[in-house]
């Protein structure tokens, strides 16, 4: 980051309006801000640090306490900063809340904190607003440019008074949020927490896959492995002779039911036999029914051989009917023709006589004809008239009306642009609700992810507590263990001293020394201990150690989950910022007024839209009315002018007319009624004509009719004499008596195809029904009928017996196949515990040693920081050791830290002079403004050269110059010289003399009774 220009209003000591241009520096300048104390030099760092922050740069007076108190009323304390960051210009703007005067009355009004951000073209006009109003939007915007927040930029790129040993004294922690954000390390940092989750995920899952185990255990009622394959020994013979029985039962049963179904069998054949000479017998009983049906078929078929000559009378008697009922239409059919025929001939001589009166009426029609053409032209100039007035009228009432809606549209405009001006008001002040929204979003989500970590946390703390309660006890357990397990040791030792002694002998040689005599021997003062006790009492000290491992690694797992914990709960806090200590209410009361906020900005932005558009949709309706009313007002002159003329020749023509001759539509009517007249008679005649025609055709026609009708009833006569005399015929000579005895053998189809299927089926019934009895007896003759409940029961006994086999041998072989599967299901889940064992011996490694929990507790990004902090220090320790005189060189500190506090990025300082390392706290106030100079030139140089995200191609130092002696007075500015020469800008505020000297480039800060002022003196053409 590189400023261009400062402007600075009623701010700090400045009264007016100050601007200070640091281009006319030159390029990459190195120069003196140089002033009397108290005239306003840190005030322009101030004024940086504020465009950029809105903070000064020791941050101990608030934005609001920087308004010059010599400043016009009318002025507004305001802040502008254009600077250059990574080739492209940016200007920024600052007002903090402050009291200025009402623009319309007397008294003040608070002025609220506004910032605004815009994105500048190579020329130096604004191209982009990225920041419109909201102050914590310009700040994140430009903590996100930059790369740095105010805390940092104070500690590295501007060294305040009284600040520019933070960076030098800085812990660990702090040291490694700084240098992660200058050097982009972060990517480490996640590398540690994926480290570390996917060895706890590990670890769960080697503890899951334990309880798993003896879950599987549980689930066979099993105590252990070894009771499985204890059971598994014993059921293998068992479901073998299990099954073995099971199989001798089946083939009794089999055996048994195979008896019971031959002798079921036979049973049924005999049922069967018996059930057919019933069938038989019930049978017969239906011959003489069937006799009766076929006497009926045979009378029907002679009936049959007489059907056509009944058939043919039946028609004959039928077409004779028909030719009567024929002629009795015909006749009436020729009444009504001559009846009609007469009607014509009336007709037609009415409408001869009513022809001779159409002379005249066409006369009369000629004669109203020529009237109503004459009184056409004055109706048509009587309508002309009335349209032409009507148009005046209407136009004149259209001018008035668009008059009266131009001045309505100019009040509704009026009154728009009044509520737009609000409107836009409130937008801009709520312009920055969206980003903060998204921020407390972000902070709320934080929040509450530290929440429940601080749960976690505690309820981890309770687990390691009772751990711990645990551990103790346990080592009490395992150290009795031990003790007893000696005990019981020395007491077998003893017991078999004294059994040795009950066998010696005086005068016999002691199996242990060879000794004649035994002065002494061992007595037996307790209960003698076996071998077994004492390999019991170690089998329990064993146990009592083993359980006291597990006690110790739980212990060790809860105090690292916490660790973890406390890490993740410190960047969180870090994160949070200021929201830490308030309440989690307060953060979500502020997200809920934020998101009512954006919510009240998304409706204030749409009514601002629909206003801007009714305003505009208003000054379009105004101009286009303007130019109307314009085109208007000459076109109502002509209409009006139009109207009187056509009245005065109406006026001419109505009164050259006669009086009967000026209602047209009068004889209009009365001419079109004697047309219609006219043509009733001419249609009249013409259909009179017509109709007489007519009805002699259909006259002649009937007549025609009548003689054909008569000639068909005298041949249906005849045809059914013939017909008669053909049926008594055949009658006579057929079976029957008589007519009604034919028609009682008369059958119809379906009645004849019944009789028959019945007949047909009583013989074919009769005939299987004869041969399936035939078949039984000569199975049976020599058989007798069979003891079937005495075979049933024997089979049910062997059935009963088999199934009770059967269960038992399920029972056994289901255990079995059980305790196989469990015996799988171990071998598959210690396979699966030893892969993960493996896994966590690798990613728990890992983990460890990334995030800093062994050796020297380093984590990987402090490690990688510490290998660049070496190399910044080189740059630092080349220009200390100048400046000192060779006498001191910065190192970093190689010890670890006590206790769990973070190591790897504290700073010793080396004295050549004693020897040794010490803390640079030690160093002096000159001593500490050298090494803090040197560090900071030295960070510049390491992260210009690695290419960082971030630049430091700027540098501003406030004092700490008249802590030096003449001699690193002249080191310091030679090498600030190098330093400037390599391209970067730095500025020395100071006010001792031989820098005036050194440094002819230089701002002047003047002071006076009315406030401060800057002038830019030795500056480049």
């Amino acid at each position: 980051m590189t400023p261009l220009t400062l402007t600075m209003q009623a701010f700090g000591p400045f009264a007016g309006s100050e601007t200070i241009d640091f281009t006319a520096l030159g390029r990459s300048p190195l120069f003196l801000i140089n002033g009397p104390t108290g005239a306003g030099k840190s005030s322009i760092l101030d004024a940086i640090c504020f465009a950029l922050y809105g903070q000064t740069t020791g941050n101990e007076r608030d934005a609001v306490q920087m308004r010059c108190d010599q400043a016009d009323a009318s002025l507004l304390t305001e802040v502008s900063l254009t600077f250059r960051l990574r080739d492209v210009m940016y200007r920024v703007r600052r007002v903090p809340l402050q009291e200025r005067p009402k623009a319309s009355g007397e008294g003040t009004t608070t002025q609220t904190a506004e910032a605004q951000l815009w994105r500048l073209t190579p020329e130096g006009e604004e191209d982009e607003c990225l920041v419109a109003r909201k102050v914590t939007d310009a700040t994140a915007e430009l903590q996100a440019l930059i790369g740095l927040d105010a805390n940092q930029f104070r500690q590295v790129m501007v060294l305040p008074q009284g600040k520019f040993r933070e960076l030098l004294l800085a812990g660990s922690k702090e040291r490694e949020v700084i240098f992660s954000q200058l050097f982009q390390t972060q990517v480490f940092q996640r590398i540690e927490e994926r480290l570390r989750t996917q060895a706890n995920q590990i670890e769960r899952a080697v503890s899951d896959h334990r309880q798993h185990i003896n879950g599987i255990l549980a689930g066979g009622e099993l105590e252990s492995e070894a009771a499985l394959a204890q059971e598994l020994e014993a059921l293998v013979p068992q479901v073998d002779q299990a099954r073995e029985g099971f199989e001798t039962a089946q083939r009794k049963r089999r055996l048994a039911e195979q008896q019971r179904d031959e002798a079921l069998a036979l049973q049924r054949q005999f049922e069967a036999r018996d059930a057919l000479a019933a069938d038989k017998a019930r049978h017969l009983e239906q011959h003489a029914e069937v006799d009766n049906s076929q006497a009926r078929l045979a009378q029907s078929t002679h009936a049959q051989a007489l059907r056509p000559q009944k058939v043919a009378l039946d028609q004959a008697q039928q077409a004779l009917a028909t030719a009567h009922d024929e002629k009795r239409q015909a006749n009436a059919a020729l009444i009504t023709r001559h009846s009609h025929a007469e009607q014509a001939q009336q007709a037609l001589e009415t409408a001869r006589q009513q022809q001779a009166e159409l002379p005249v009426m066409r006369e009369r029609h000629r004669q109203l004809g020529e009237f109503i053409q004459k009184s056409q032209q004055l109706s048509e100039l009587q309508e002309h008239f009335q349209t032409a007035q009507a148009v005046w009228q209407q136009a004149n009432e259209a001018l008035k009306r668009d008059e009266q809606q131009l001045d309505g549209i100019r009040q509704q405009g009026e009154a728009i642009g009044v509520h737009l001006e609000r409107l836009q008001s409130e937008f801009q002040q709520l312009a920055s609700a969206p980003a903060e929204l998204t921020r407390h979003h972000h902070l709320l989500a934080l929040r509450q992810e530290l929440d429940e970590l601080t749960q976690r946390h505690q309820a981890l703390t309770t687990q390691q507590l009772q751990a711990k309660n645990a551990l103790s006890h346990q080592q009490g357990e395992t150290k009795r263990a031990e003790r007893y397990a000696t005990e019981q040791e020395m007491r077998w030792h003893q017991g078999q001293a004294a059994l040795l002694a009950l066998t010696l002998e005086q005068n016999a040689p002691c199996p242990v020394c060879g000794s004649l005599e035994h002065p002494a021997p061992a007595i037996n003062r307790a209960e003698l201990v076996t071998q077994a006790q004492v390999e019991e009492a170690r089998a329990a000290q064993e146990q009592a150690r083993q359980a006291l491992q597990r006690a110790e690694r739980h212990h060790h797992q809860l105090t690292q989950q916490i660790d973890s914990h406390a890490e993740q709960a410190q960047r969180l806090n870090q994160q949070l910022g200021e929201w830490v200590s308030q309440p989690l209410s307060a953060l979500q009361n502020a997200y809920e007024d934020l998101r009512r906020q954006v919510q009240r900005r998304e409706r204030v932005e749409a009514e601002i839209r629909q206003q801007t558009e009714a305003r505009d949709a208003l000054r379009r309706e105004w101009g286009t009315l303007d130019k109307q009313l314009k085109a208007q007002r000459p076109e109502v002159e002509k209409a009006k002018e139009h109207a009187l003329r056509l009245e005065s020749q109406r006026d001419q023509l109505s009164q050259s007319l006669p009086e009967d001759a000026r209602y047209p539509e009068a004889m209009r009517q009365t001419l079109a009624e004697l047309e219609q007249h006219i043509a009733q008679l001419e249609k009249a005649w013409e259909s009179a004509q017509q109709a007489l025609s007519t009805s002699q055709t259909q006259l002649a026609r009937a007549e025609e009719q009548l003689r054909g009708a008569n000639e068909r009833v005298e041949r249906s006569e005849q045809s059914l004499q013939q017909a008669h005399a053909e049926w008594q015929s055949a009658l006579q000579a057929s079976p029957f008596a008589d007519e009604a005895e034919y028609q009682a053998a008369q059958l119809n189809d379906a009645q004849r195809h019944e009789l028959t299927h019945r007949v047909e089926a009583y013989q074919r019934r009769l005939a299987e029904l004869e041969g399936a009895l035939e078949n039984y007896q000569t199975q049976l003759a020599e058989k007798t009928p069979p003891d079937l409940a005495a075979l049933t029961a024997q089979a049910e006994s062997a059935q009963a017996q088999e199934n009770s086999q059967l269960e038992s041998w399920r029972q056994l072989d289901g255990r079995l196949t059980t305790l196989q599967n469990i015996h799988q299901k171990l071998t598959a889940a210690h396979a699966s515990q030893a892969e993960l064992e493996a896994q966590y011996q690798l990613w728990g490694t890992l983990s460890d040693v990334a995030n800093g929990r062994t050796g020297h507790r380093i984590s990987l990004q402090r490690f990688v920081l510490g290998v660049l902090l070496d190399d910044v220090l080189i740059q630092a320790s080349e220009r200390l050791v100048r400046m000192s005189r060779g006498r001191y060189q910065l190192v970093r500190r190689e010890d670890p830290s006590k206790g769990n506090k973070a190591s790897g990025l504290e700073l010793d300082v080396a004295d050549t002079y004693t020897g040794k390392n010490r803390p640079v706290a030690t160093l002096s106030g000159g001593e500490s403004f050298m090494a803090a100079l040197s560090l900071a030139l030295g960070l510049s140089d390491v992260v210009q050269a690695y290419a960082g995200g971030i630049q430091l191609d700027t540098l501003f130092i406030d004092e700490g110059f008249g802590s030096l002696d003449q001699d690193a007075l002249d080191q310091a500015i030679a090498m600030l010289s190098e330093l400037q020469m390599s391209g970067r800008m730095i500025g020395i505020i100071s006010h001792v003399s031989e820098l005036k000297e050194q440094m002819p480039v230089r701002i002047e800060v003047s002071a006076s009774r009315h406030g401060s002022s800057v002038e830019v003196k030795g500056a480049l053409s």
